[in-house]
């Protein structure tokens, strides 16, 4: 039975960046739900601020996330280029060379790649504005041209969260008040301090990017984009201990940033985690005024 009634302090949650793993965010607010726990307000970076934007926008947020196509994302190449037969191989070098030559005449990925990612926010999304949902939510992003990270609180979601999920090298930046926009989690993959100055009491960050180390590594590629995701963890660490709380779902087995086909895993490791710290969670966040 879900816990509904119960009275709560108001908090605000922090949904860290960490592509196909930032669907452990839906399991989070899943369980947190279930259990009674609603959030007064929601900062999301990248694939945080597309679950959290899809929370606030629709009742049906979470079969919506899991249900929406994204089959024509990229293939991952992290943990399968070089791992498989000459088949896998091949294929996964005529993606890479497209994309390569893409990043020299365009922006990277083709053009059927960018018109799927924008068709699934606008599945997910419609036509509401992120300020039009059922929790503030403010979603970072980071201006390419000076360094800076853009908070966003209004205008069309979907274009917003674009904004703050759009890897580099692979999506067309947003162009945006004269601002050339890319993934937030270039410049802060948690911004704890984002949710402290909405006011709210408490504050809990949910980190997805602790992904298990690859058991081998294969190729130049591999250990280019694995050391990029040591970058972005270390920089997780640093920011992430400044909320209240923090959860960090466990994943069996290492996931690749793009590979979606995992997203019910990681919705289960994020259900998983608040489970485990149930007890920790109501201590912090029951209603001392009654």
């Amino acid at each position: 039975m879900a816990d509904k009634g119960r009275s709560h302090r108001p908090f605000a949650v922090v949904l860290a960046g960490g592509g196909a793993r930032g669907y452990a965010h839906a399991g989070v607010l899943r369980a947190l739900e279930h259990h009674g726990f609603f959030p007064s307000a929601i900062v999301g970076v990248s694939m945080g601020a597309i679950v959290g934007a899809t929370y606030a926008a629709r009742d049906d947020w979470f079969d919506a996330l899991l249900a929406v196509d994204l089959s024509g994302f990229p293939h991952p190449v992290l943990l399968e280029a070089g791992t498989g037969g000459v088949g896998p191989t091949v294929r996964h070098a005529v993606e890479l060379v497209e994309t390569a030559w893409n990043m020299v005449v365009g922006w990277g990925a083709p053009d059927s790649v960018v018109e799927s990612a924008r068709a699934a926010l606008r599945t997910l999304l419609g036509d509401t504005d992120l300020e039009g949902g059922r929790v503030p939510v403010t979603v970072c992003a980071t201006e390419l041209r000076t360094g800076a990270r853009v908070q966003l609180r209004s205008g069309p979601a979907r274009e917003a969260v674009y904004a703050s999920a759009a890897l580099a090298g692979l999506f067309p930046p947003a162009e945006r008040d004269g601002m050339l926009l890319a993934d937030g989690a270039y410049t802060d993959v948690a911004p704890v301090d984002v949710a402290h100055a909405m006011g709210v009491p408490v504050v809990v960050a949910v980190d997805p990017g602790d992904n298990p180390g690859l058991p081998e590594i294969h190729n130049g590629l591999q250990a280019l984009l694995q050391a990029m995701e040591i970058l972005q963890m270390r920089h997780s660490d640093l920011r992430i201990g400044e909320a209240d709380f923090v959860l960090r779902p466990v994943f069996s087995h290492p996931i690749d940033v793009l590979d979606f086909g995992e997203r019910r895993r990681c919705a289960a490791a994020g259900v998983r985690i608040v489970r485990g710290h149930l007890g920790e969670l109501r201590t912090l966040l029951e209603d001392h005024g009654t």
